[in-house]
């Protein structure tokens, strides 16, 4: 079952449209667009600049190419990205200085199932050029290949203006092993846009939709749970008065539940915020191009905040008090047109305690006081509760209960969380579906 959440917002300004898209599960792999700390100024190559966390070979220089998106030249290579942004929004690529090398990207799959990998390419100086894409075993360019080594090839044309070709292949993936995604390509060639997707994260087998799988230790010692996906669900969210990309679904991808070491059935947690790719660059599209419409705006910034909003044992419904409760902990996230992202965290205390109801709401603004979005789009949140007692009993394996997501009205996603005691498919059977936020 192919995991097939989207959320689709549209935005019409000026009569334009700028559609962000942002997946269920969030990409394997990190800065696969090369938007993560890129060159501050002047387009086309910046040769040397990093491409952390990707790794180089020994062979040639990276050149990361600024660009905005078709309109000043860009040297040898296209004059856009591949991201297919709007023109006049900052976007960057990837080319091999006068020379060809390797470079791969290592992650620890977050489940068992079917790996979609890829990235798009395009040729430099209209001359055609080759790559390969490969998925190994273990971390670096020497491990064993998992499926087949992938060649691409690409005939020359006209470089500025050429679209992108977007090339993706399959291989079986176990949850918890280390891969790399390894890319060769030549001097003629540019990349673009990688990614990793695993089909099957949140499928039970059981034709089901809602949230699942979640993964922790032995029941007497919970470890770090991993993100909630959802399987199976398509969320289309209509244009939106110019709203940035930040709702629910977007909140919950950012943060973690992350039990206390040692805290047993009842451990407390904190919720771990880590941005996925998907959520950076979709950010920092946004405010590229609210900037190209108002210059003033060169800043977006969106506070975190806990509320603690009182007790909900298990089975218990949403409360419905009003105000936001009591503030535990706070955070801030920034975007800005030329500095690098700069994000802040959750505190590293576990301060959140089962049985209780939090709100989790995310505030977002421009530098200076600026106006572009409506207020209605000034705010999002949702409600999550852990939630222990289930149908475990003392010295035997089972449910140590649900960890809870609500829209603040009704409950929407419930998980049942077993033990890792249990077998070990990892997979964890729903007790609710999650239809939409």
């Amino acid at each position: 079952m192919e995991i097939k959440l989207r959320l689709t917002q549209a935005l019409s300004i000026a009569g334009a449209s700028l559609i962000l898209t942002t997946g269920a599960f969030a990409n394997q792999l990190i800065n696969g667009g090369f938007e993560l700390s890129p060159p501050a100024s002047g387009f086309g190559n910046h040769i040397g600049h990093p491409i952390t966390p990707w790794v180089l070979g020994s062979g040639n220089s990276s050149n990361v190419i600024r660009t905005n998106q078709g309109i000043n030249s860009t040297g040898d290579g296209p004059r856009s990205d591949a991201s297919g942004t709007a023109s006049g929004t900052i976007r960057h690529y990837l080319d091999i200085t006068n020379g060809s090398n390797d470079f791969y990207q290592t992650f620890t799959s977050s489940c068992t199932g079917e790996a979609t990998f890829g990235g798009y390419f395009s040729t430099r100086g209209d001359s055609g050029g080759n790559a390969t894409v490969t998925l190994r075993n273990g971390t670096g360019f020497t491990g064993s290949i998992v499926g087949q080594s992938n060649p691409v090839a690409l005939s020359g044309g006209n470089s500025h203006t050429d679209p992108w070709t977007l090339v993706s292949y399959t291989g079986q993936v176990q949850a918890g092993n280390t891969y790399s995604l390894v890319i060769a390509m030549d001097n003629s060639m540019n990349f673009d846009e990688a990614f990793v997707n695993i089909k099957g994260c949140a499928d039970d087998g059981d034709g089901g939709t809602g949230p699942g799988p979640i993964i922790f230790d032995e029941a007497t010692n919970l470890g770090d749970l991993v993100p909630i996906d959802f399987d199976d669900v398509v969320i289309n969210i209509p244009a939106d008065n110019c709203c940035p990309p930040i709702n629910e679904e977007a909140i919950i991808r950012q943060l973690t539940p992350v039990f206390q070491p040692g805290g047993g059935s009842n451990a407390k947690y904190r919720l771990n915020f880590s941005a996925t790719s998907q959520f950076n660059n979709q950010m920092q599209s946004y405010l590229n191009y609210v900037h190209s419409m108002k210059p003033p705006i060169n800043a977006l910034i969106s506070k975190w905040t806990i509320y603690d909003k009182g007790p909900g044992a298990l089975g218990s419904p949403v409360p419905t008090s009003p105000g936001w409760g009591t503030s535990i902990d706070a955070f801030y996230t920034n975007f800005h047109i030329t500095n690098p992202i700069n994000h802040g965290n959750t505190s590293s205390s576990y301060d959140m305690k089962p049985n209780n109801w939090y709100r989790v709401q995310v505030g977002t603004y421009f530098n200076g006081g600026n106006k572009f979005f409506p207020q209605t789009c000034e705010s999002a949140d949702y409600w999550v509760n852990w939630q222990v007692g289930g149908n475990k009993s003392s010295g035997s394996n089972g449910s140590a209960g649900s960890f809870v997501i609500s829209d603040g009205k009704k409950e929407i996603a419930r998980v049942k969380v077993e033990s890792k005691a249990q077998p070990k498919s990892m997979s964890m059977k729903k007790s609710a579906t999650l239809k939409r936020f």
